[in-house]
C-alpha cells in the first residue's frame, strides 16, 4: 500500500510539472502528427500500388503513437536529473517511502501523458481516414497497450539519468528510438525489405508492437498479432525497468 500511494502522490507531481510546460506537450503532440501527416501525403499515394497497402493513414497511426511515447519518456530522465541536482532526489531517499516508488511516479506519468497523446493522435487518425475496425474495445486495448509501451520507454530514460545523472545523456536517451523504429516495419511491411533488412526487423519488439496495433486498426481482432504484440511490450518492459532498478541501486548505494 505504501509503495502505491507514494507512485500515485509522485506521479500526480510530474503530472503537474507537465501542465506547468505547454510548450513542451505540445512539440510531444505537434511533432508526431506532422510526420505522421507528411508520411501519408508523401508515400501513401503509392502505398498500395508499391506494396499492398491500401489504408496508409492506418497503417502509420501506430509509428506516430510510438513517436509520440519516445518524445515523452525524456522528460523522465530530465525530471529524474533535475531533482538530484536540486537535492530533492536525496530527501525522498531519507523519507519512508519504497525507493523503487520514487522513480515509478515519473514512469507512471510518462505513461499517463502517451495515454492522452494517443487519444488524441487515434482521433486524428479516425478523422482523416484511418477508420478502427476493432471498434470501441479495440481502442481501449490500444490504449492500455500504449500506456504500458510509455512507461517501457520511460524506464530507458530514467536509467540513463539515474546512472549518469548528466541532462545531455537523458536528453540523448531519446536517440535510442531511432535505430528501433527505422529497423522495424515502421514504412512498409517487412516483406518487402532487402533480406538484412527484413531479419533485422522480425528481431525488433518495435515491428510486433506496431502490428498489433496496426491489426486493430486496418484489419480488426487479430488475437495471434495481439498476443505477440502484448508479449513484446511485456517484454520490452520487463528490460528497461531491470535496467532502471539497477541504475536506482547504484545511485543509491
Amino acid at each position: 500500500m505504501r509503495t502505491a500511494a507514494t507512485v500515485w502522490h509522485l506521479t500526480r507531481r510530474s503530472l503537474r510539472e507537465a501542465v506547468r510546460q505547454p510548450a513542451q506537450e505540445a512539440g510531444n503532440i505537434i511533432i508526431p502528427l506532422f510526420f505522421l501527416a507528411v508520411l501519408v501525403g508523401a508515400i501513401g499515394p503509392i502505398a498500395g500500388d508499391s506494396f499492398g497497402v491500401d489504408n496508409f493513414m492506418g497503417f502509420q497511426v501506430p509509428v506516430a503513437i510510438l513517436s509520440a511515447a519516445a518524445n515523452i519518456s525524456v522528460s523522465a530522465g530530465l525530471g529524474t536529473i533535475t531533482d538530484i541536482q536540486r537535492g530533492y532526489f536525496d530527501k525522498l531517499l531519507l523519507t519512508p517511502a519504497p525507493r523503487s516508488a520514487i522513480v515509478l511516479g515519473r514512469i507512471a506519468a510518462d505513461g499517463v501523458r502517451t495515454l492522452a497523446i494517443t487519444a488524441l493522435i487515434v482521433v486524428v487518425g479516425i478523422a482523416f481516414g484511418s477508420g478502427f475496425d476493432a471498434g470501441p474495445g479495440g481502442v481501449a486495448v490500444l490504449l492500455l497497450g500504449s500506456f504500458g509501451f510509455g512507461m517501457g520507454y520511460s524506464g530507458i530514460n530514467a536509467a540513463i539519468a539515474l546512472r549518469t545523472g548528466s541532462p545531455q545523456a537523458a536528453a540523448a536517451g531519446g536517440l535510442f528510438f531511432f535505430p528501433l523504429i527505422f529497423l522495424s516495419t515502421a514504412f512498409a511491411p517487412k516483406e518487402v525489405y532487402a533480406g538484412w533488412l527484413e531479419a533485422l526487423a522480425t528481431a525488433n519488439p518495435i515491428t510486433y508492437i506496431l502490428e498489433a496495433q496496426r491489426s486493430l486498426i486496418i484489419d480488426g481482432w487479430d488475437g495471434l498479432d495481439l498476443l505477440w504484440g502484448g508479449l513484446a511490450t511485456l517484454g520490452f518492459g520487463a528490460v528497461s525497468f531491470t535496467l532502471t532498478f539497477l541504475a536506482l541501486r547504484w545511485r543509491t548505494s
